[in-house]
């Protein structure tokens, strides 16, 4: 009886095709997990970004809305690092209250409602990008007097 191997020649190893046909597949599947992890960095990157950007704004618009009097327009600037700024102020309402009604001798106060709005961009890739916060701010000052 002949030996195993003399029967079958081709059962020792791969054909080329098959070797080709495998390493084919090996590089898709490498190309397939080489852009999921780079689009992962690139997220993880955009949303430290991102993070960074909200951070700014929210200390922007702390820092605005301690200010004893706010004055409605428009401001921009550089807040370095790429990142640009600008901050809109419009006025929302405004009131005069009688602290009189309490029934202390106090004079009137007047309370000014204004819309805050603070814009922090950065640019991007593909494209720019910006968070954009809001709040209303509250000031209450003495009425200006009449002559």
């Amino acid at each position: 009886m002949p030996p195993a191997d003399a029967r079958h020649p081709r059962s020792r190893g791969f054909t080329l095709l098959e070797v080709l046909v495998a390493f084919a597949i090996a590089s898709i599947a490498l190309a397939v997990l080489y852009r999921g992890a780079i689009d992962g960095l690139l997220g993880s990157r955009e949303a430290a970004r991102t993070e960074e950007a909200v951070s700014r704004a929210r200390s922007r618009l702390a820092a605005l809305c301690v200010l004893p009097r706010l004055t409605p327009g428009e401001q921009s600037g550089n807040d370095g690092s790429s990142y640009a700024w600008r901050t809109r102020i419009a006025a929302a309402g405004s009131k005069t209250l009688d602290p009189a009604d309490s029934g202390e001798p106090t004079p009137p106060v007047r309370a000014d409602l204004f819309a805050v709005r603070v814009i922090v961009s950065w640019p991007g890739l593909v494209r720019p990008h910006q968070v954009e916060l809001e709040t209303r701010c509250l000031t209450i000052a003495p009425p200006p007097q009449r002559p």
